[in-house]
C-alpha cells in the first residue's frame, strides 16, 4: 500500500523556495509595467472622445474577454517570428503584463468616474494643469480608494504566474514539476507547493491590509 512520503519533497525545498521568488518576481513585474501602461489607457479613455478612446476600451474588452494563456502564447511565438528573442521569462512577463494593463484600466477607470468635481475645481484654483492634476491630485484619489481592488488582483497574479512553467521557467510550479519527475512524489510536492501558495497569499493579505491602513490614515 502507497504512503505518503514528503521527505524527498522536503530536502528540496529550499528550490522550492528559489521558485517562490521567481513567482513573486514575475507577478511584481507584471503588475506594475501593467499599472504604468492602465494608467495611460485609463487616462486617454477621459480625456478623449474619438478613437484613443474606443481604441482604449477595445484594447480592455479583448484582452480581458481572453485566455491569458493564449496572449503568453501569442507574445512568445509571434515576437520571434517578427525578429524579436526574447527569454521565456520575459515572453511571460509581457504577456501577464498585457492581461494586467487591460484589467487595471478597468479598475482605475471605475475610480475615475467616481472622482467628485470638487477635485477638478480644487486643482483648477490652486492652478495646476491637466498633468499636475492627474498626479498630484486624481491618481493618488483613485489609488486609495481602488487599493482593494488592485491589491487584490496582484494576487491573482500571484496564483496566475503558475502558468510560467508551461514555458519552461522555474517558478514556484515549474520547480515543484521538476522535482516530482524526478522523485515520482507528484501528490507530495503538489500538496507542498499548494501549501507554499496559500502561506504567500495570507503573507500578502496581511501586507496589503497593513498598506490600507496606513492609506485611510493618510486621508
Amino acid at each position: 500500500m502507497n504512503r505518503l512520503d514528503f521527505h524527498p519533497v522536503l530536502m528540496r525545498l529550499p528550490y522550492l523556495l528559489g521558485g517562490v521568488w521567481i513567482t513573486i518576481l514575475i507577478a511584481a513585474l507584471a503588475f506594475g509595467l501593467g499599472l504604468s501602461l492602465a494608467v495611460l489607457l485609463v487616462v486617454v479613455r477621459f480625456e478623449n472622445r474619438g478613437v484613443w478612446r474606443r481604441m482604449s476600451r477595445g484594447y480592455s474588452t479583448a484582452l480581458t474577454n481572453t485566455p491569458q494563456l493564449s496572449q503568453i502564447f501569442a507574445v512568445f511565438y509571434c515576437l520571434p517570428l517578427m525578429g524579436v528573442m526574447v527569454s521565456p521569462f520575459l515572453s511571460v512577463v509581457i504577456g501577464m503584463t498585457l492581461n494586467a494593463a487591460a484589467y487595471l484600466a478597468d479598475i482605475l477607470g471605475a475610480g475615475m468616474s467616481r472622482v467628485p468635481p470638487v477635485y477638478h475645481e480644487v486643482a483648477l484654483t490652486l492652478g495646476l494643469n491637466r498633468r499636475q492634476t492627474y498626479l498630484r491630485v486624481i491618481l493618488p484619489h483613485v489609488g486609495r480608494t481602488m487599493f482593494p481592488a488592485l491589491a487584490n488582483h496582484f494576487q491573482i497574479m500571484i496564483l496566475g504566474s503558475a502558468m510560467a512553467s508551461i514555458f519552461g521557467v522555474e517558478d514556484l510550479t515549474g520547480c515543484a514539476y521538476d522535482i516530482g519527475s524526478t522523485t515520482f512524489r507528484i501528490l507530495e510536492v503538489m500538496l507542498v507547493t499548494g501549501a507554499l501558495y496559500a502561506v504567500l497569499s495570507f503573507a500578502l493579505a496581511g501586507i496589503f491590509m497593513l498598506c490600507r491602513r496606513g492609506l485611510e490614515r493618510m486621508v
